[in-house]
């Protein structure tokens, strides 16, 4: 696919207050996760604009916390500072020294902290306690805005730059994509973008455009509930807060080997953040046409005829967040966002090439498609994020969500597939969840050596999937350019499943080289769905009725991990995780004939087990490296549709791997010092 983006970014500064310039003094918003010290500053330096300067011994061995919110830069160096025993010296508006010494600089009296410091996020597998055992991939905004130049298809954009994870399709769909060969759990700000009938567009549901961070966690994991047999996912949204700013984008695109007015595509996108007092705010709006796809001879690529894609769209998204600090301990926020694209292509996929016998003729653009509703997506999300930094001598993180999906699939010549009713038909989707999570961080005993984290999660999915039947003769007649509607029916009825777990991490820090963590879950999930005429029976002359059934199972899942620092800036791990995986019972469900009985259905869940020894750390100056091997194994593995259903087959997997990566610093990114970003 030959599609390579011209860009143009507009940076409105100084549109809403004078306080745009970067001081020294004025509060700024930071996400640094926890990690080493040294690693800590030197992202606190890449996103404050600033140099902080330090020696290797100095931060050697030390860990810093998480700082998520609005702060002076002075502010958050001694936050991540801590208990350290270093201190801060400013050595101008936008340099400061690290030094030995438990006095730090105080911050000028000036200096107002606008937002409280406590950390909202529903992240569970960062600590500062302890290092993860486990391999994971964080790419910031500045990173992403780079990948997005060769394309802004976030599935590609991870399937470039994470090991272990597969290739994208290139199109609308991450059906087949994995992480280390295995699903993944997809979060946007910790609600889950996963459903149970899953439609494998996870990825293609937020605009990359609104991501401030994404992190991929490596290795089967049960902390969140089902789903992450795979791997974690997390995409966190751009943040609310700071100085008052507002910044425009505009992005555009052209195919390099057929520049023409069906190919052209471009994007606008507007975000506002800033704060008042105790409140702070963003919003997100945006715009973006995505044009016709060529290859590299100038020919028009041909649509994806099975599981879609986004060519001839348009789409729009809109967000906002509302913070509100109530006194010291306490914060709050509210965050609500739409994203919608809707295909409008005069282009389909020539069904005559899917005849001849596989890889004999490319697939073919036809021109003259007529059909009302084509390729969509619709995904509204409401999250409501609650944060208390003094619950049992800890910090207590809460969220209650909300989320609206619906998808269209492209249009499909069914006759041949028993299951199907032998219709020229189209799906849909329609899911509504419904979910809330508690974390708690309670330090245990005087030394501040172990923490426990504990906490419980609920989600409650609503899905069905009705389908709409098109005129096969009109079908056929116009060579598969022309669909004429004629009825609905229901593909999959009405599923409500719901899913309630409960967990318990104990993480312990020995000595400055040796720490351990182990836990274990309860998941506990059940299923549901009325009584319903199958698709395979709507063409009979007696269609028969599929009774309603309820199933339901559970799991008990535990971790374990040993972490080992020999020297500073070099760690050794060797853990042991259980995944969990809901079956999907839509696959069943929306298969079944005459006499079908949910209770003999094959839909017990997968339940993984990952071992994995790993290392990461520096080799040399400017070189960040990380190396693992792993094996992964299951008694069932998930569904496996042949035939378009018509078999359904589940056998034991075995699953192992070499995974490693190495990013080179540039001059101003060595160790030891931190340089101040570009623009």
């Amino acid at each position: 696919m030959s599609q390579s983006p011209l860009s143009l970014s507009l940076l409105a500064a100084g549109l809403l207050t004078s306080s745009f310039a970067l001081a020294g003094s004025a509060p700024q918003a930071f996400d640094v996760p926890a990690a080493a010290l040294e690693q800590s500053l030197n992202t606190l330096a890449r996103q404050a604009g600033a140099q902080i300067l330090f020696a290797s011994d100095v931060t050697s061995g030390k860990q810093a916390p998480a700082l998520k919110g609005s702060y002076t830069l002075e502010q958050a160096l001694e936050r991540l500072l801590g208990s350290s025993g270093l201190s801060v010296q400013a050595q101008g508006e936008r340099t400061f020294v690290v030094v030995p010494g438990a006095a730090s600089v105080a911050a000028p009296a000036s200096a107002v902290m606008e937002l409280s410091s406590l950390e909202i996020t529903s992240s569970r597998t960062s600590s500062s306690l302890v290092p993860q055992a486990r391999q994971v991939s964080v790419i910031e905004r500045e990173q992403l805005e780079q990948l997005r130049e060769g394309s802004d298809s976030l599935a590609t954009v991870l399937a470039k730059s994470v090991p272990g994870m597969a290739d994208s399709s290139r199109t609308i769909t991450d059906y087949g994509q994995t992480l280390r060969g295995r699903t993944m759990l997809v979060l946007v700000d910790g609600v889950p973008l996963n459903t149970n009938r899953d439609s494998s567009r996870n990825l293609a549901n937020i605009d990359p455009a609104l991501i401030e961070r994404v992190e991929v966690i490596r290795g089967s994991s049960a902390i969140y509930g089902a789903g992450a047999t795979g791997g974690i996912i997390s995409i966190t949204t751009r943040p609310a807060g700071g100085e008052n700013r507002a910044q425009t984008s505009l992005r555009a695109e052209s195919p390099l080997s057929r520049l023409g007015s069906d190919g052209l595509g471009g994007q606008l996108q507007q975000h506002v953040s800033g704060s008042e007092g105790q409140v702070d705010y963003a919003l997100d709006f945006g715009a973006r046409h995505i044009g016709a796809s060529y290859d590299a001879n100038g020919q028009r690529i041909a649509p994806e005829p099975s599981q879609g894609d986004l060519f001839d769209s348009n789409t729009w998204n809109i967000g906002g967040k509302l913070g509100l600090r109530i006194d010291d301990e306490q914060r709050l926020q509210l965050s609500a966002s739409h994203y919608n694209a809707d295909q409008d292509s005069d282009f389909t996929s020539d069904p005559r090439v899917a005849r001849l016998p596989p890889g004999s003729v490319p697939a073919q653009a036809l021109s003259g498609l007529s059909l009302d509703e084509q390729n969509q997506i619709r995904n509204t999300l409401v999250n409501l994020e609650y944060a208390h930094a003094d619950v049992l001598g800890g910090t207590l993180n809460a969220q209650l969500y909300y989320r609206d999906y619906f998808t269209r699939f492209t249009p499909f010549d069914a006759r041949g597939v028993a299951t199907r009713g032998r219709n020229v038909d189209q799906v849909m989707q329609n899911s509504e969840v419904f979910g809330s999570r508690v974390t708690l961080r309670t330090p245990l005993g005087q030394a501040g050596a172990t923490e426990l984290l504990w906490g419980a999660d609920f989600n409650q999915e609503r899905s069905d999937m009705p389908i709409d039947i098109f005129d096969p003769r009109q079908y056929d007649a116009s060579g598969g350019r022309v669909y004429d509607k004629i009825g609905r029916l229901t593909y999959m009825p009405d599923l409500t499943t719901r899913s309630l777990g409960g967990f318990a991490q104990l993480q312990h820090r020995f000595n400055e080289q040796w720490s351990m963590e182990g836990g274990v879950r309860y998941e506990y999930a059940t299923a549901r769905y009325d009584d319903f005429v199958p698709l395979s029976e709507s063409t009979a002359a007696s269609p028969a009725t599929v009774a309603g059934g309820e199933i339901n199972y559970d799991a008990v899942l535990s971790n374990i991990s040993l972490t080992w620092s020999p020297v500073s800036g070099q760690e050794l791990y060797a853990a042991f995780s259980q995944g969990f995986q809901l079956p999907d019972i839509g696959v069943q469900v929306r298969n079944a004939r005459r006499g079908f009985d949910i209770d003999s259905s094959n839909l017990e869940p997968v339940k993984t087990n990952n071992y994995e020894l790993g290392w990461r750390g520096a080799v040399g100056e400017q070189t960040l490296a990380s190396l693992a091997v792993f094996y992964t194994t299951s008694k069932l593995g998930d569904v496996q549709s042949f035939n378009n259903g018509l078999i359904l087959t589940r056998t034991q997997e075995r699953i192992y791997g070499i995974e490693g990566s190495a990013d080179w610093l540039t001059d101003d990114e060595r160790w030891g010092q931190a340089a101040p970003s570009a623009g």
